[in-house]
């Protein structure tokens, strides 16, 4: 029975996965033409942002196509909704667990693909227009503290990075059951939605707010600077420290295990009237 739940899984991840083919396309697509364009612009009119200034850019352009992932995880359950009767008259019936649990892993896969590959394309167009100077300050604030296989700068990037993307992952499932609470409704069910999703965060960010002011994590954060200390400051980033990092991850894991449980609770009850 194992080995027929990992193989549906399998299967469907591999469907869904298929599905977002197309529009992940589009979406590099799409990035790739804003870095053309941004290059195009600076080449031809001589104008430069400088180091934080393309570094702000870049992180745009990233978050942008990220953002375009994660609108479109609103209407995977809408899909799933009208087609869920093929899944009721399989031999062996899907539950909602292995359902969204594909279509979770199917839009961090695009995620991640969509979001790496831009910032590929990013950083190489941000790499042909900075000037040499520039490029320089950026590796020295990446090599700055380096006393391992990694700089401590680069690894709190690759935690934070780390943390973002479970953080994106908490979202989409806060998207799932906000979908699955409107769909319940025949009226007025994007608006719902919206309220659903709106209400859900509020109250995440209520709690956090309250664990913050009964947990001091404030010593343990630190910022760096990119550029030098001597100088004006050109731009910065703040890290958390790691027992603020560990319990943003335990707290965002834990909440979205509820969330999805309640996701898919809701679904199999709607689907079994």
């Amino acid at each position: 029975m194992e080995k027929n739940s990992s193989s549906r899984l399998w299967a469907m991840y591999k469907k869904d996965v298929m599905n977002l083919r197309t529009e992940s396309i589009f979406m590099l697509a799409f990035v790739l033409g804003i870095n053309a364009f941004v290059y195009y612009q600076v080449v031809t009119t001589e104008s430069t942002l400088g180091a934080s200034g393309y570094g702000v850019l870049s992180s745009m352009v990233v978050f942008g196509a990220l953002f375009l992932v994660f609108i479109r995880s609103f209407s995977l359950v809408s899909s799933e909704w009208k087609d869920n009767t093929l899944h009721m008259i399989m031999p062996l019936p899907i539950g909602g667990n292995t359902i969204f649990f594909s279509k979770l892993l199917a839009i961090l896969t695009q995620a991640f693909i969509v979001g790496s590959i831009s910032f590929g394309l990013t950083l190489g167009a941000v790499y042909m227009i900075l000037e040499l100077e520039d490029v320089q300050q950026i590796f020295n604030f990446l090599a700055m503290d380096s006393g391992g296989l990694l700089s401590s700068n680069i690894a709190e990037i690759f935690k934070m990075a780390g943390y973002g993307f479970i953080s994106f992952a908490s979202l989409i499932v806060i998207v799932f059951f906000s979908s699955v609470v409107g769909r319940m409704f025949t009226k007025l069910s994007g608006l719902i939605t919206f309220v659903v999703f709106i209400l859900s965060n509020v109250l995440l960010g209520q709690a956090t707010r309250l664990v913050d002011s009964v947990v001091d994590f404030e010593q343990g954060s630190r910022v760096m600077y990119l550029g030098d200390p001597g100088a004006q400051m050109t731009g910065s980033m703040t890290f958390m420290g790691t027992p603020e990092l560990l319990f943003g991850i335990f707290f965002t894991v834990g909440t979205s295990v509820l969330f999805f449980l309640a996701t898919t609770y809701l679904y199999e009850k709607k689907v079994e009237l």
